[in-house]
């Protein structure tokens, strides 16, 4: 499974960072995979809250569904793909100084379309989806930093 990780530093409160990273309805707003995304149980966040999406790396567009397995608020936010793109991505947040929030994103993932999919991930989408993790981590940064 390979993994990616990134981060970032968000000049804004930690808990105003954690509370729009785990909102999934915005993920479209700042994530440059998801194209849609609705939360899908009764609560809206917290450990065991699902949702489903439409993702899209490269050409390939995929509809997947996603349940939290962590999720300590202000601190960490973990979803797993229990549809479509076997995915889990994991945001930790710490709070530093000057109401500076420091970022770190992980995902680690299954490429699709099993030996063809693993050489198509070495030449292309570990790449592509590293620099679409980067994009959206400055999405998230202006986003936040605009708002204050």
């Amino acid at each position: 499974m390979p993994r990616l990780d990134n981060s970032i530093d968000i000049k804004a409160p930690r808990e105003t960072v954690f509370q729009y990273v785990a909102d999934v309805a915005a993920r479209p707003e700042w994530v440059k995979w998801t194209k849609r995304a609705e939360v899908t149980s009764p609560q809206q966040k917290g450990l065991g809250a699902t949702d489903a999406g439409t993702m899209q790396v490269g050409p390939r567009k995929e509809n997947v569904e996603a349940i939290v397995t962590e999720y300590k608020e202000n601190e960490l936010f973990t979803r797993r793909h229990t549809r479509g793109l076997e995915l889990t991505d994991r945001l930790a947040l710490v709070a530093m100084a000057d109401s500076t929030t420091k970022v770190a994103w992980s995902v680690e993932y299954t490429p699709p379309m099993g030996g063809l999919g693993k050489i198509v991930d070495l030449v292309f989408m570990v790449r592509l989806l590293d620099q679409l993790m980067k994009d959206s981590l400055t999405n998230l940064r202006e986003r936040l930093e605009r708002a204050r």
